[in-house]
């Protein structure tokens, strides 16, 4: 069966990939983690941690009961 190349199904043997030289980045690139923790409000980011632990271990048990129907 021959197409076009637009409904090619083959994978494209290499991609071309420029490299980036770190020095040409604008200084806006973000502030190291510590810094940037520092500057957050602790009561929210108490809240955030507490909230993700939740949906963490909410996720693992999703998991864990899945992994159990197979």
């Amino acid at each position: 069966m021959t197409g076009s190349r637009l409904h090619e199904t083959r994978l494209p043997g290499r991609m071309i990939v420029q490299p980036v030289q770190l020095s040409l980045l604008p200084d806006q690139v973000p502030a190291p983690f510590p810094e940037l923790i520092g500057q957050l409000p602790g009561l929210q980011v108490e809240a955030a941690v507490t909230l993700l632990a939740g949906l963490i271990a909410k996720a693992q048990v999703a998991g864990a009961a899945e992994a159990g129907d197979e």
